[in-house]
Parts: C-alpha cells; sequence; structure tokens
C-alpha cells in the first residue's frame, strides 16, 4: 500500500514540475522594431530597436530611452540575429516585432524574397507585424523617430497605421502571409505600405528634443509600394491607396464631394462630406470574345458629415442627388487608379486574376502565364451603390439661410 502511494505521489509530482526551459524576463530584451538596409562590406545591414522595459515602468520608471539601437551586418537575417549579442547583453526575442523596416534600394535590387522566406520559416515572428518600404532616407533611421506620446517608436507607427486603416484607409493591411501568397499568385501582385520621414531626422533621434509639442521629425504614411514578384516597382500615392483598398476591403472613409460642376479654381467649389461604412466589394472577370473586362461593385452606406451647399435636406429628392452624386465621384476615382495601375505597372494588384480562377478556372488557366498582359488591356468598369442613411445631428443646415456672395 506504501509502495502505491509512494509511485502515485512520484506520478503527480511530475505534473507539478516548473518550466524546465523558462527564460527570466532579465534575461531577454524584446525586439519591437526591424530595418534592413543595404550593408557596406555584406550584403544586408540589420537594425533592431528593443525595449527598455524598466525605463516604461509606470510606477517608478528608470532614466534613459525607452528603446536601445543595435545594428549589425551580414549576408543573412538568420547570421546577423544569431550574432546580436556580441553587442546586445541580454537574448533578443522577435516574438513582439510589430513594424518591419525595408530600405527601398533593397527591394528593387535585391529583392525581398529571401530574409521574408527566413522570417516564415522562424518559429519566433508572428503574422502580426506592418511591412513597410522606407523612402527618403535609409530604413535603420525609422526605428529612431521617437514621439511625445508613445514611447516605444514601433508601437507609435503600428498605431498609426490601424488609426488611418479605421478612419480613412491608407494602408492596405498586408501581412508576412498576404505578401508571400501574392508572390507566388498568378492572379495578384504585391504591395505593401511605403513611408517616409519630415522633419529634422538627426535631432528627432535625441529623445528629448522629440518630446516638445513640435516634434522635430514625424514619420508619414506615403502610400503603397507596388510589386513585381518580390522586386519594388513603384509606388502609388495615398489616394490611390484608398482607392485600392475600397475594391478590397475598407473600413471607413471620408469622401469630399463638389456639389456642382467643378470650376477652375478649387478655392472657389462648395462640397458636401460623406463619411462611408458598412462597405462591400465584388470583383468579377469574364471575357468577351478575345476582350478582357474588369468589374467592380461596390455596395457602400453612408452619412453626412459637412454640407456647403444649400441644397434643402428636408426633401428626398435632395438625398437622392447626393447619393447620385457620390456614387459617381468614388467610382470615376476607382476607376481612374484601376486604370492608373494598368498603364504604369501592368500589374494586377487588385486581384482580378483571382478572382477569374473563381468564375472560369479554364479561361484562367489559360491565360496563367500572360495575365499581366491581359489585365493592362482590359476594359474596365466600376459602379458604386451608395446608400446615404442619415444626415447627423440634424437636417437642414443653417448655410441655407446666409445670403449668397452674389447678394
Amino acid at each position: 500500500m506504501k509502495k502505491r502511494i509512494l509511485l502515485l505521489l512520484c506520478s503527480v509530482s511530475v505534473l507539478l514540475t516548473g518550466c524546465w526551459d523558462s527564460t527570466e524576463l532579465n534575461d531577454v530584451s524584446i525586439v519591437t522594431g526591424m530595418a534592413i538596409d543595404p550593408g557596406k562590406e555584406k550584403k544586408y545591414k540589420l537594425t533592431v530597436g528593443y525595449v527598455n522595459a524598466s525605463q516604461l515602468s509606470p510606477q517608478e520608471p528608470s532614466q534613459g530611452a525607452p528603446v536601445s539601437i543595435m545594428s549589425l551586418e551580414g549576408n543573412s537575417l538568420p547570421e546577423i540575429s544569431a550574432r546580436m549579442n556580441i553587442g546586445v547583453s541580454r537574448k533578443l526575442v522577435f516574438s513582439h516585432t510589430r513594424t518591419l523596416y525595408i530600405n527601398e534600394e533593397v527591394a528593387k535590387k535585391e529583392g525581398v524574397g529571401s530574409f521574408l522566406d527566413s522570417l516564415e520559416r522562424s518559429p519566433q515572428f508572428r503574422n502580426n507585424f506592418n511591412i513597410l518600404i522606407t523612402k527618403g532616407h535609409v530604413a535603420e533611421k525609422f526605428t529612431m523617430i521617437n514621439d511625445s506620446v508613445e514611447k516605444v517608436p514601433a508601437l507609435k507607427v503600428q498605431k498609426q497605421i490601424k488609426s488611418i486603416l479605421e478612419g480613412w484607409g491608407g494602408d492596405p493591411s498586408v501581412r508576412l502571409t498576404d505578401f508571400i501568397d501574392a508572390i507566388v499568385s498568378h492572379g495578384r501582385s504585391p504591395v505593401a505600405s511605403s513611408v517616409v520621414v519630415k522633419g529634422n531626422v538627426e535631432k528627432a533621434k535625441n529623445v528629448e528634443s522629440n518630446m516638445s509639442i513640435e516634434a522635430p521629425a514625424r514619420i508619414f504614411l506615403d502610400g503603397i509600394a507596388v510589386f513585381k514578384k518580390d522586386k519594388l516597382l513603384g509606388y502609388l500615392s495615398l489616394d490611390d491607396t484608398r482607392n485600392y483598398l475600397w475594391t478590397q476591403k475598407l473600413e471607413s472613409t471620408m469622401v469630399t464631394v463638389p456639389c456642382a460642376k467643378e470650376g477652375d479654381d478649387v478655392k472657389d467649389r462648395i462640397y458636401f462630406d460623406m463619411v462611408i461604412t458598412n462597405n462591400k466589394s465584388k470583383i468579377e472577370t469574364y471575357y468577351k470574345g478575345n476582350q478582357p473586362h474588369l468589374k467592380v461593385d461596390i455596395y457602400s452606406e453612408a452619412r453626412l458629415s459637412s454640407m456647403q451647399c444649400k441644397d434643402d435636406l428636408t426633401k428626398k429628392e435632395t438625398y437622392i442627388e447626393l447619393e447620385k452624386k457620390s456614387s459617381k465621384y468614388a467610382a470615376a476615382m476607382i476607376e481612374s487608379t484601376i486604370k492608373k495601375v494598368q498603364k504604369e505597372f501592368g500589374l494586377d494588384i487588385f486581384g482580378f486574376g483571382e478572382a477569374l480562377y473563381r468564375q472560369n478556372y479554364k479561361k484562367a488557366k489559360e491565360v496563367e502565364d500572360k495575365w499581366n498582359e491581359e489585365f493592362t488591356r482590359a476594359d474596365v468598369e466600376v459602379n458604386v451603390h451608395l446608400a446615404l442613411r442619415r444626415s447627423g445631428v440634424r437636417n437642414k443646415s443653417f448655410l441655407s439661410e446666409l445670403p449668397s456672395s452674389e447678394e
């Protein structure tokens, strides 16, 4: 009986043991941002920004910068990250990486495939970091731009991107697996967000100088980078990025529509603003004979946010007219962006080729190897079906009571 009890206790004790491979927090440094630049002596230069956790403590923060920077050159990311401890005392943990900055020179000449492959293979990296192409400055500089509100630069940029996506739609929300899927796809080319720094970069590296009310430098989203397979081909503006997202998955945005026919001077026009929500898009690709056709149908709900026009909002006809104007205006913008991509890049970043696979697999297989050529010569049709649900907290504007400038 005693032997059985002893055996039972020994068996239970195995289940109560601690983590044999645990690592104390004091022995690790959490990486939040990474930057890849061309190396001077070797292929790549990797810069990592890792958090000084004690400085971020709300009780008794220590003195010093919230993030430390370390740069090292090597021929591959695994090689460089394995050697980082020649200058860093603690083991680097990459599971909380939030931003990956890629120098546009690397993206154009070398391509991004080799190091994205290593990130995908590594068990440390999650699929929730932002891939950002840097313009104007080396990627290393972007890891050093401090902010007076967010102490960790990488977390500031991630929140900034999330906010613009929810409020206006300036980020394609591309993650590692999305980018790799687009590289190997026969019906979609990859895109990623692009960023620039505006201001005094060298001064912004100083923590105290960038904690003032007017920061000497800030990181701005600057549209999207268009890739041919894994190599950077060019850029689209922030407005074109929003139009691109409208064909994909747009959470919310704001559209400013001219009340009447546009004049020569922008300052002389009057506008009304619409907050666009509940967007759904449908992409259709089909052939008429030998001619490819690309069709986009977008269904959106909206509310009136501002009204400079003097139309009577107590009348049903006014709402119908505003819906027509908004739908036509948005459709023209989206169609313009699609045609711009056709002309300037000749690459299908929208996924029309993938839609053809779903809708006509036999035809898709026929044009699989030349789909980008087919995309370039295709006819484009965009229809926006916008429903104006409400006019805000009031109907008729007090502006309608004011005399016109001619009176």
